[in-house]
């Protein structure tokens, strides 16, 4: 089995800076706890949630269109297993209270403390832990190593041509990119980003010796919209540039 070793978390806030507050804190105090989403009100929290592996939630009480009262029924009712935490001011703390008979996990008050966020967090990792009854040292995903390298090769063999986040890449499979990247390493003999360097290359030498592309033309169709950043990376992997590349090989 894949071995875990982060939780995906999903913020809801529709205030864009508490959002982005909360997801530095809880970045540095507790790395095993990944943030793969970001919403601004219930609707689209449930959207994030249909589309990701999603294990905790954070979410404000008072939002436009759905509040976190009811996102927190509604993610009860359709994903139990979703633990889910209320972010809630002073003047909602009676609100809070009513959460918690809801099944809310737990709640925190605004402004989050480090001290408090840092027990939620020690109290979620734990409650997981026991409702999935493993360690880090096993998986949720029940992939295998070899299932996952497969699906990282066809994700980047599909989308060599845009701006590949390979952390993003790693968090759809629920882990990190520098485990993505162990595994992928150990399994191909390269990296991630070697492997996908070559792939670009490979089709920049395609285009070059089989159509009249211009070189710009040509570093965009093979993932490097920057055209001298292209031609800086050809030169260093073929051995010379673009445009000699071309004439050395047309035809």
């Amino acid at each position: 089995m894949i071995k875990l070793d982060h939780f995906n978390v999903l913020l809801v806030d529709d205030e864009y800076m508490l959002r982005q507050s909360l997801k530095r804190k809880i970045s540095e105090i507790d790395d095993s706890f990944y943030i793969s989403g970001e919403c601004g009100d219930g609707n689209e929290a449930l959207s994030a949630i249909e589309e990701n592996n999603i294990h905790v939630v954070f979410t404000d009480i008072r939002m436009p269109e759905m509040d976190g009262l009811a996102l927190s029924k509604e993610i009860n009712e359709k994903y139990p297993d979703i633990i889910t935490v209320i972010l809630t001011g002073y003047a909602d703390f009676e609100y809070a209270q009513e959460a918690i008979r809801q099944n809310v996990f737990d709640y925190l008050l605004k402004p989050v403390s480090e001290e408090k966020l840092r027990a939620i967090l020690a109290k979620v990792s734990l409650k997981l832990r026991e409702k999935y009854e493993l360690s880090f040292d096993e998986g949720l995903s029940g992939k295998s190593a070899e299932e996952i390298v497969r699906q990282t090769e066809k994700y980047l063999k599909d989308h060599f041509r845009e701006d590949t986040d390979l952390g993003a890449v790693a968090g759809k499979f629920g882990f990190s990119s520098s485990y993505l990247s162990k595994i992928f390493t150990r399994s191909k003999g390269e990296s991630p980003i070697r492997y996908l360097t070559a792939i670009r290359m490979k089709e920049a030498k395609r285009l070059l010796s089989t159509t009249d592309e211009p070189i710009a033309r040509v570093g965009e169709l093979s993932g490097y919209p920057d055209q001298f950043y292209f031609s800086r990376t050809f030169r260093k992997e073929v051995g010379e540039n673009p445009t000699q590349y071309r004439k050395t090989h047309r035809g």
